[in-house]
């Protein structure tokens, strides 16, 4: 992420983004577990960018092998969201799309405000 935002600081995307200085940082140095996709939508609409900028495949050989606890918990997991998005009502691709653009119009219009408050809380030069 570094590389992308050059010599923006993490404070100006957090306030341009609305995301924490902490997820940010996590973000950036590995230390998040995971991300979201609207964290992702935020990055990429802030940066101009697409999610394969944000992103770099390490090889897998850098990782241990999961636990049988880990693997377990995993599938949990996965059945859960499975679940949940099967009694989720049946979308067109359309609609999807259609909600993903609400959202990042939205997330741009609240970036805009909080560069705007941003720009008018500096002083004066």
């Amino acid at each position: 992420m570094r590389v992308i935002r050059g010599k923006l600081t993490q404070r100006d995307v957090a306030l341009g983004t609305g995301l924490s200085q902490k997820t940010l940082s996590a973000l950036e140095t590995g230390a998040s577990q995971g991300v979201e996709f609207g964290t992702i939508a935020k990055l990429c609409d802030y940066l101009k960018c697409t999610p394969n900028d944000l992103f770099v495949l390490e090889s897998e050989t850098a990782y241990a092998t999961p636990s049988s606890n880990s693997l377990k918990k995993a599938d949990e997991i996965i059945a859960r969201g499975l679940k949940r998005a099967m009694q989720e009502p049946e979308q067109t691709p359309e609609e999807i799309w259609s909600e993903f653009d609400a959202l990042r119009e939205r997330m741009r219009t609240k970036a805009q405000e909080a560069e705007q408050r941003a720009q008018r809380n500096q002083p004066n030069a």
